[in-house]
């Protein structure tokens, strides 16, 4: 066993700021995977974008607490104009097969646009948060043969869906935002696979108005593409992968 690492990129399709940072980290950073958010006015045309890098890995990022669904009719998820609800009024209405349903349909989407898909993840991890919601991605990556983004080492006991052996999401925010915090990310990393969650992006108008997360985004990007990363992989025999290579890694 070897020490692999995948750079994930949350939030494809965003806005068209969000999508070009993420290519740009592919190409001249570390960066070797990314989930997209179907149910975005950008999503269409930035898969067509990412045509131009087919080792970059793309997974679904599944959406159920920003803008609308791809469904109809799944009256659990959505407030009166048709918008997800959030937070705790989502939690506390959502139901498995209003979940299942736009889950698949969102899925369906991106085989439509983009013809494959390494694994599935969420906005706001909602599927680790939502024991519905867990239960439907399961069901669904198992049916799909399909890696699920986890929490913590190897929970899926007895389970046919593969994971990573581990999965940093604190490569966020302005505390954990730096080169030195990545570097010590990598330089610590265990034998198997470990999966690092990141936001890179341009900024434009649509991403200031649309998340309070922006600003930090652009700092990202620049840790990134910094050789320096490289440099620490090269040290540390760490080799870049992509969901799609997971299952030969372990």
């Amino acid at each position: 066993m070897k020490k692999s690492l995948i750079l994930n990129a949350d939030d494809f399709g965003l806005t068209p700021g969000v999508t070009a940072g993420i290519l740009y980290a592919y190409q001249h950073g570390i960066l070797t995977s990314t989930t997209v958010m179907v149910n975005t006015e950008f999503a269409k045309e930035s898969l067509a974008e990412a045509k131009h890098f087919p080792n970059l890995g793309i997974g679904l990022h599944f959406v159920l607490d920003f803008g609308k669904p791809i469904s109809a009719n799944v009256n659990s998820l959505v407030d009166q104009n048709g918008d997800f609800l959030k937070g705790e009024e989502l939690i506390q209405s959502a139901k498995r097969q209003d979940i299942k349903k736009e889950l698949q349909a969102q899925l369906d989407l991106l085989y439509k646009w983009n013809g494959q898909v390494t694994h599935i993840d969420s906005h706001h991890h909602m599927h680790l948060h939502i024991p519905e919601a867990w239960e439907a991605v399961m069901e669904i990556g198992q049916k799909y043969k399909l890696p699920v983004r986890t929490f913590t080492e190897k929970e899926l006991p007895g389970s046919k869906v593969t994971t990573s052996d581990y999965f940093h999401y604190d490569f966020y925010g302005e505390e954990h935002v730096s080169l030195k915090y990545m570097m010590e990310i990598i330089s610590e990393m265990k034998l198997g696979v470990t999966e690092v969650m990141c936001h890179p992006a341009f900024l434009d108008p649509w991403l200031m108005k649309t998340s309070s997360y922006n600003l930090t985004r652009m700092k990202e990007l620049g840790i990134l593409v910094d050789n320096r990363l490289k440099q620490c992989l090269q040290k540390h025999a760490i080799a870049l992968i992509n969901y799609g290579g997971l299952q030969n890694e372990n």
